[in-house]
Order: C-alpha cells, then structure tokens, then sequence
C-alpha cells in the first residue's frame, strides 16, 4: 500500500453513510459528508464522485463487530458494501476497520457540543467515520514511524 494520497473513511449504516477524508500525508481525518441511503445507487454515485473529486486511493470502512468480535447483520452489510465497492472501483484500495463503539463515542462527543439533534444525526456518521479513519491512520503512521525519529525532538 502507498504511504501517500488520501484516504476516506466510510462508516456504513442502514439509512446513511457517514464519509471523512484524510489529507494527502494520511496523518489527519476530518468529516466530510453524510449520504442517505433513500436511493442506493444515487447514493452510490455521489460516493463515486467523492472518491475522484478527492483523488481517494483507499477507503476504510468500519466494520461493526459485536464486542466478543462476532459478525452480525450490520458486520454483514458492511462486507457487503465493500464487495459492491471492489466490484465498481477494483482499482482502489479497501480495507475492513473495527470500528466497536466509534457511533457510541461520536454521539457522546456531539452531546457535549451544541449541535441539536436533527443535526446530530447527520454529523455523528461523518464524526464516526472521522474516528474510524483516524483510528486506522493512527495504527498505520504508529507502525511505520522509525525509532530514531521518535528520538529527533
């Protein structure tokens, strides 16, 4: 995989799909939009468009486990989601990422902000799927950093 081109992270659920995208250097995600699912192939589409307005190499997608790391039905939906991606996109980059409690997190996180609650919906996907993302960046950048350049203050 490339070290280099951005990234967008994808938190798949029933009636919408929160999207965030990394900067070129895959250091920092930042929410970028929230697709409903009122019309699939529509919403396809508009991800589509995302992904070359943004010139994405990869997209990380949650994958909701159970907390014993069993599959459920949304587990489900989103291996799905990445099949139809591949299927549509096989030149990009697609990886499964935990994503356990990254919804629970975003929720608690707008809470305490002051957006109210119509808007809450449509930004916790996007604030999910920024944590998602960053999580994934985070343990990639963690990895690939070299011990002397942990000593270089």
């Amino acid at each position: 995989m490339s070290g280099t081109g951005r990234v967008m992270g994808v938190d798949y659920g029933e009636r919408r799909i929160g999207l965030a995208l990394s900067d070129g250097l895959r250091t920092v995600a930042t929410p970028l939009e929230t697709l409903t699912i009122d019309n699939p192939k529509q919403a396809m589409r508009r991800l589509r468009e995302l992904i070359a307005e943004h010139q994405v190499q990869a997209l990380v997608v949650g994958h909701p486990l159970h907390m014993d790391g069993g599959r459920g039905d949304l587990a489900l939906a989103a291996e799905a989601f990445v099949e139809k991606v591949k299927r549509q996109l096989p030149q990009l980059e697609t990886h499964l990422w935990d994503e356990r409690l990254s919804s629970v997190e975003a929720e608690r996180t707008l809470r305490h902000g002051a957006a109210k609650a119509d808007r809450r919906k449509a930004m916790r996907d996007q604030l999910a799927a920024q944590l998602i993302l960053q999580s994934w960046l985070d343990a990639r950048n963690m990895d690939s950093t070299a011990p002397e350049e942990w000593m270089n203050f």
